[in-house]
């Protein structure tokens, strides 16, 4: 016989028995299994060696196949059932944190399994928001509902209010991530021309010295005009101007004279 659905094996290492016992409950009623001997050997047909043991013991000097399926359970119950509230079990929630990368829903879902233990009655719910809002880490969810007034605020809003926070931060990173990607506009230089005459006294040699020196001091560019690095680091430096055709510096920055020679140096003036 063939049945819906798909029921696990039950460890009692591994498996809380009441979430096996309510999928066994919903397992018996979608298939419509009453009798009381098919219910028995559906229940201990689903339990590992171990656990099997372990109710075989529970039931002694009774065999488990001379049980009904109410006695089993009623065995089981008993053994499993949840013990009375300890301060272990209050520890254990009081001290809840936020897991990294657990979402708020899920973190607010595990302290109520933690309150489960803790019997807080009547003040349940203001304890789960206060452990909630307490546990969160450093960041703008907490800020946020650190700017709530307590007495009026409820776990499930505090929730909404954590999760509208946690994505406006995902915008914001977002946001300082393209702004990263763009190139910073740097002040381009006007380039002055200084014409020196050939064979002279002083020489054109030493002025070009002079001239790429004070371009290297001022830590501007002959080649592209831009002042965060030096010609030799350019990226334009392989470039053939369109104005004068030589390689070596852009259009921008030509400083073309009439015997088509050239020689620069950096003037304190911004390039418009």
């Amino acid at each position: 016989m063939s049945y819906l659905g798909n029921l696990p094996v039950f460890d009692h290492k591994t498996i809380e028995w009441s979430i096996f016992y309510g999928k066994l409950t919903q397992f018996l009623r979608i298939n419509n299994v009453t009798k009381e001997e098919i219910k028995s050997g559906i229940l201990l047909t689903h339990l590992t060696d171990e656990t099997y043991r372990l109710v075989r013991n529970l039931a002694y000097p009774k065999t488990v196949v001379s049980l009904t399926y109410n006695e089993l359970v009623q065995i089981v119950n008993s053994h499993f059932e949840s013990k009375q509230c300890s301060f272990v079990d209050k520890a254990n929630f009081f001290g809840a944190t936020r897991s990294p990368g657990e979402s708020l829903g899920d973190c607010a879902a595990r302290l109520r399994g933690l309150a489960s233990y803790c019997e807080f009655g009547d003040a349940l719910e203001t304890n789960l928001r206060d452990r909630f809002v307490l546990g969160l880490g450093s960041g703008l969810e907490r800020d946020k509902l650190f700017e709530q007034n307590p007495t009026t605020l409820t776990l499930t809003k505090a929730i909404e209010i954590g999760e509208q926070a946690a994505c406006a931060r995902e915008v914001k990173v977002m946001l300082n991530m393209n702004d990263f990607g763009r190139i910073k506009e740097e002040p381009v230089y006007r380039a002055k021309i200084h014409q020196f005459a050939r064979g002279s006294g002083g020489g054109s040699g030493n002025d070009s010295v002079g001239a790429r020196t004070s371009r290297r001091e001022t830590g501007s560019c002959s080649v592209c005009g831009m002042k965060n690095h030096y010609s030799d680091k350019c990226r334009y430096k392989s470039y053939k101007c369109q104005k004068c055709g030589i390689k070596g510096h852009l259009k921008k920055v030509c400083a073309k004279n009439k015997n088509n020679s050239c020689a620069y140096h950096i003037q304190s003036e911004m390039w418009r």
